[in-house]
């Protein structure tokens, strides 16, 4: 647990800085500077390159992370690698042959509503090819164990970037078109840092010229896994990414600015998933290998526990500020105050599953995977059909945590049923009844004019009030009921100051 502690507090605090960066400017800065259109085209660029970039990535990169345990062959590696690089260039050319043929039905989509994209449509295929790379070579970094550098590229150097350039472009210094190609300069300069980094610190090299077939038992088994996780790429990007490529085709871009607002507040839960998931996937995958499943069902247990307690703490003071937050926003935006909540409600639901995804990505029935990834993907697709025309953002919304509860739960039946563990215990009541209790409480506490016509130092000042009312209200119950070892440790540390000290060992956070 040591790695994990370690490289998570160190990707955790990396992620929350990057979050707490887009949350500022791009949730309460710009939305004051830049038209909700133009933020809504920024977005659309973001889902359908995510979305798309699936499919020429050929889920290879989810190979390296599978076999990479069992190969412990250097040479081995780098005739994958060449492999995969070869492989994933031959299929983003054709993919971007297909793009640019089929583009009429895509450009249809948004002709009537988003016609500030269709001049700009192509720049998705630059778009594609740098996060197609940046993907592999991110995941190459996490069987290393080191994810804290790319998640710093990823989450805090992408957003610098990004900030300059929409202040360039809202005060006018950029026009239209030089903020859009602007975007893909962003992205290409991370990527080749990214590049720089996996070169030239985690030593990733390419064979020259064996090829990767030479040993026909590894590249069958491998081949039918990567085939196996393009599916299940391919549906979970769906998923998780489709309610913001269908919304400006109904709605428009500028509904997709605003509703990606409180989208974003509302994933804030899951933050400390991502930095807990990727350092935790390689501990797992080796557990599975070595077929250790006390240590993954223990692993799951413990992890599974902190996740819903970092979750349930952060969804209810989400909740109970949600009022200051929005009075941050210009008064459109109040219309998506719901979205905030569903989403959010959606995200913590997924982290009181635990680690499910990830044991059964890397067990021998990986495959099952796959069948509920695209159930997952089809109820996604037909509830947002369905839901967005009745109940426009909210509907959206509805659609995407309807399909994640499904999903985690058909995914937690079928662990307990194969493996015989899940991750729930007692203190999952313990932890749901005091945030019921603190979202009840503050509730009952209104929005507080400390100032009077001052709306931006009154909406701070509640945020602060309420924010630090959920922390103490919360907290304090959980660590004296003694819910969770990591967090009691962790407390009396800060407290103590030896966590700033020194003194300690990170094994023992």
């Amino acid at each position: 647990m040591g790695i994990i502690k370690r490289q998570s507090l160190k990707t955790s605090l990396v992620n929350y800085l990057g979050v707490f960066l887009g949350v500022v400017f791009f949730n309460f800065v710009f939305p004051h500077l830049i038209g909700e259109e133009y933020l809504g085209l920024i977005g659309l660029f973001q889902y359908l390159t995510i979305v798309l970039s699936a499919i020429p990535g050929l889920g290879l990169a989810y190979g390296l992370l599978r076999y990479y345990s069992e190969w412990k062959d250097e040479e081995m590696i780098q005739r994958y690698h060449r492999f995969a690089l070869l492989a994933m260039s031959l299929a983003l050319f054709v993919f971007s042959i297909l793009i640019f043929l089929f583009r009429e039905p895509l450009l249809n989509q948004y002709r009537h509503r988003s016609a500030l994209f269709v001049p700009y449509w192509y720049l998705i295929i630059p778009l594609i090819v740098i996060y197609t790379f940046t993907q592999y070579l991110e995941l190459y970094s996490m069987v290393k164990l080191r994810v804290a550098v790319p998640a710093f590229i990823r989450e805090i150097l992408v957003r610098l970037l990004l900030i300059v350039l929409l202040y360039g472009f809202a005060y006018r210094w950029l026009n239209e078109s030089e903020l859009v190609y602007g975007l893909v300069g962003v992205y290409a300069l991370c990527g080749l840092i990214l590049l720089g980094y996996a070169v030239r610190v985690l030593d990733f090299k390419w064979a020259q010229s064996a090829r990767y077939w030479n040993n026909s038992g590894a590249w069958r088994a491998s081949l039918a896994y990567n085939g196996s996780m393009l599916l299940v790429l391919i549906a979970s990007n769906l998923s998780n990414f489709i309610d913001g490529i269908i919304l400006p085709a109904y709605l428009g871009l500028g509904a997709l600015g605003i509703y990606m607002r409180p989208l974003v507040l509302g994933q804030m839960i899951q933050v400390p998933y991502r930095a807990i998931s990727q350092i935790s996937i390689p501990i797992i995958r080796e557990a599975l290998v070595d077929n250790d499943l006390a240590k993954v069902r223990h692993l799951n247990r413990q992890i599974g526990l902190n996740l819903f307690l970092i979750g349930t703490f952060l969804f209810a003071g989400l909740v109970a500020c949600a009022d200051g937050l929005f009075a941050l926003l210009p008064p459109q935006y109040a219309q998506a105050k719901y979205v905030l909540y569903i989403i959010g409600f959606g995200r913590l639901i997924d982290m009181a599953f635990g680690l499910n995804s990830e044991i059964l990505n890397y067990s021998n029935h990986y495959r099952v995977i796959i069948y509920l990834s695209i159930l997952m993907m089809v109820m996604t697709i037909a509830f947002d059909v369905w839901f967005i025309p009745l109940w426009g953002m909210n509907g959206a919304a509805v659609a995407v945590t309807l399909s994640l509860i499904v999903f985690n739960v058909l995914k937690s039946v079928f662990i307990y049923r194969r493996f015989g563990f899940h991750c729930f215990s007692k203190h999952y009541i313990t932890l749901i009844v005091v945030m019921a209790a603190v979202i009840g409480v503050l509730h009952l506490v209104p929005f507080i004019a400390f100032i009077e016509h001052h709306r931006f130092y009154n909406a701070l000042l509640n945020l602060l009030f309420k924010g630090s009312l959920s922390v103490l209200g919360f907290l304090i119950p959980i660590y004296f009921m003694k819910v969770s070892p990591d967090l009691n440790s962790f407390i009396t540390l800060l407290v103590s100051g030896r966590l700033f000290r020194g003194g300690h060992k990170m094994e023992g956070l």
